[in-house]
Parts: structure tokens; C-alpha cells; sequence
């Protein structure tokens, strides 16, 4: 993502809003199965915010579950409208994931790699151009 002083975005009909006031720590495109669950599509574009940074307006509904990794994470998405939002967790206590097509500005973000690349469908194209990690 470009360097970022302020960032914000929210759900699709606009119930819950986040702000922070730092740039994202990373950018990633994750290729688990839980996230193409969550999504609906082959990964989930996806930046990490320092959880003592983000302002949340509404409140969003969270389902947790177990992830590949081991950890404990809870995704939140808005209760009306159904749009994902973010991801927390146990292994990363700090941060908040957002979904990158939550920002009110989509078009800012720049992923640095892919993640769980093992469980990428053969249907998700890719930029092979960023470096991966199973």
C-alpha cells in the first residue's frame, strides 16, 4: 500500500466504519481455505493495521474458528449487510486483517506477497511476480 497518514473504509452499506492513524504494517493476499470461505473467491486481499490504531464506528457480528495455522481467529463482518471486514488473531494479538476491498479507496492497495499459497485454487490467477509462502 502507498504510505497512508489516515486510512478508513467500512461495509458495504455502511453500518460499521473503521478509521486508523497509521499506514498498514503489510499487505498480503491469503490463499487459506477459511478465507476463500469467508470471500467467496480463490484469496482475500488483506492489510494489517496495529489494533491500538483502528477506531471502529457500529458493531460488527464475529464468527471464530480454528485456522490451518493453529490460531484462534474471529472474523467480523457486518451484521446487515454481510460484507467481511477483518480478522483477528490469537497469533497475532496487535493487529486487525482488513479486507483491502473494505477501504474507501480500494485502488491504495499493494500487496507484498501471498500467504497460503499451498491452497490456492488452479481458477485464481495471480501476479507470479510476488513472492509466496506455503
Amino acid at each position: 500500500m502507498t504510505d497512508l497518514n489516515a486510512i478508513s473504509g467500512g461495509c458495504h452499506c455502511g453500518a460499521v466504519r473503521y478509521m486508523a492513524t497509521t499506514s498498514p504494517s503489510s499487505s498480503i493476499i491469503c490463499c487459506c481455505t477459511q478465507c476463500q470461505k469467508i470471500t467467496g473467491a480463490g484469496h482475500a486481499p488483506q492489510f494489517a493495521l496495529a489494533r491500538a490504531t483502528v477506531t471502529l464506528q457500529g458493531k460488527p457480528a464475529r464468527y471464530a474458528f480454528k485456522a490451518d495455522s493453529g490460531n484462534t481467529v474471529e472474523s467480523s463482518f457486518c451484521q446487515n449487510c454481510g460484507s467481511p471486514l477483518y480478522k483477528t488473531s490469537s497469533g497475532y494479538p496487535d493487529f486487525m486483517f482488513f479486507h483491502a476491498a473494505t477501504l474507501d479507496d480500494p485502488s491504495q492497495y499493494r500487496p507484498q506477497s501471498v500467504v497460503w499459497a499451498r491452497s490456492r485454487q488452479p481458477w485464481d490467477h495471480l501476479d507470479p511476480a510476488l513472492p509466496a509462502q506455503s
